[in-house]
């Protein structure tokens, strides 16, 4: 199979499965959208990289794992969480971090490593503890997961440029099927099953950055850029409800933006191992 069919497939897959998903949720209710990207992340590892294996030691062998486990909790909780649900997607976040980091911790972390390894907790539980619930309910349509869409867009190329080919694919797979959902919800007039999605989207995103910055080349602070935008999505959120698009459009692109800059700023010297 040649790159270039390859490279389509890889972002065919996500967002056809990402698109049915959603447009299932219309008719069995709007929670069951909550799978989309789990399920489309899934499928595009498994066609990249193979099935992944459960008890693996590689980082990207337990992400489509984790992206389960945040989709069924959002499936049960999401919408309207309550005390309970935000108690079990905190735990669900405490675990994903848990296991991420794992061996990176085996390999004794740097001082600087282990600051990070803190604020990807805080951005993990603010993104899914905290942001899902409102941005389900206020997020207009699609401009939630076509924001989560575009932070996807920028982290690929940086994970390229911090030689992490695997993940930028992946995170190819979020933007993918980040946009099915936004085109889907734009023609059906649903909000909640966007906001699902991008509720989903946004911790996998953030793990994705951590990945990068722990186990490849890219910059920590453009790590923490593209984790801080996933939680700028919230920015849109309004005091009296609602939500505005000129302040979240805004400040996520910029720090996206801030993000690729210093990923390029940081990459790696080639070697003659590139070539």
């Amino acid at each position: 199979m040649s790159l270039v069919v390859e490279a389509a497939l890889a972002a065919l897959i996500p967002g056809v499965i990402s698109g049915l998903v959603v447009l299932c949720s219309e008719r069995f209710g709007a929670s069951l959208a909550a799978l989309a990207l789990p399920l489309a992340y899934f499928s595009t590892h498994t066609f990249l990289l193979g099935l992944p294996e459960l008890g693996a030691g590689a980082v990207t062998e337990r992400l489509p794992w984790i992206a389960l486990l945040f989709g069924v909790l959002f499936l049960s909780f999401g919408q309207r969480p309550g005390r309970l649900g935000r108690t079990l997607l905190l735990f669900g976040s405490l675990f994903a971090v848990w296991w991420v980091t794992e061996s990176a911790r085996a390999n004794q972390l740097s001082v600087a490593s282990g600051v990070q390894l803190i604020c990807l907790l805080l951005l993990l539980c603010l993104a899914s503890s905290q942001l899902a619930a409102p941005i389900a309910r206020v997020a207009e349509r699609w401009t939630a997961p076509a924001l989560v869409a575009l932070v996807a867009l920028f982290l690929a190329p940086s994970l390229v440029l911090g030689r992490s080919a695997v993940l930028a694919q992946l995170s190819g797979a979020i933007c993918a099927a980040s946009v099915a959902a936004a085109v889907v919800s734009w023609f059906t007039g649903t909000s909640e099953a966007g906001g699902l999605v991008a509720a989903v989207a946004a911790p996998m995103l953030i793990l994705l950055a951590a990945c990068g910055a722990l186990y490849a080349y890219l910059d920590p602070w453009s790590a923490a850029c593209f984790g801080a935008a996933v939680l700028a999505i919230a920015v849109g959120l309004k005091r009296g409800g609602g939500w505005s698009h000129a302040r979240a459009v805004g400040l996520v692109s910029a720090l996206c933006l801030l993000g690729a800059w210093l990923a390029y700023q940081g990459a790696p010297a080639p070697t003659p191992y590139d070539y």
